[in-house]
């Protein structure tokens, strides 16, 4: 008897710890102490915009009178989530690139969105975004949880600019000394 006892808790116990692990690679739980994972987020949109800075397309020549490329970014933090062994990591991104042409700034790109990072391995392996017109608010739910959703509507708009101009203004400081 005392053997169909211990069998039986050991196969609870199995159950029960069986239960655990699928609970923890399937429920998405808030992540306090990966901030890193930002810096991962934000490196991945700045290697986003360095191949396509002097050419148009592959097949075009090199321009050689554009010099001093420079990819500024500026993300708010909206937090991290944790399913398994996935990050996703939640940001507004702001992006602007430029470079110096005949001795003058020119802005090479930029856009502002919402960004989910999905970093597995402390790699990113998918940036998802929004999608346009109609489609922005559906692709916003499908994204994004309840909690960060509420967190984009009380963003500062007007800072991302600034900073991002603060930060141009300062790298290229060199510009104006020669006027």
């Amino acid at each position: 008897m005392k053997k169909g006892l211990v069998v039986i808790i050991l196969v609870i116990v199995f159950i029960l710890i069986l239960l655990g692990i699928i609970l923890y690679m399937t429920i998405e739980r808030t992540v306090t102490n990966r901030e890193d994972l930002y810096g991962k987020a934000e490196e991945y949109l700045v290697s986003l915009e360095e191949p396509h800075y002097i050419l148009e397309s592959k097949d075009d020549e090199p321009n050689d009178d554009i010099s001093d490329f420079k990819v500024f970014t500026d993300i708010q933090k909206l937090g991290i989530m944790q399913k398994g062994n996935q990050f996703y990591v939640y940001v507004w991104a702001t992006v602007q690139s430029y470079y110096v042409q005949d001795n003058q700034l020119e802005i090479n790109s930029g856009y502002s969105g919402p960004r989910k990072f999905i970093i597995e391995n402390d790699e990113v392996i998918d940036c998802i975004e929004t999608k346009d017109g109609t489609e922005y608010t559906k692709s916003i739910e499908e994204n994004f949880p309840e909690d960060i959703r509420e967190k984009m509507e009380t963003l500062d708009v007007d800072s991302r600019n600034t900073n991002i101009k603060q930060k141009v203004d300062e790298y290229y400081a060199y510009l104006n000394e020669n006027e």
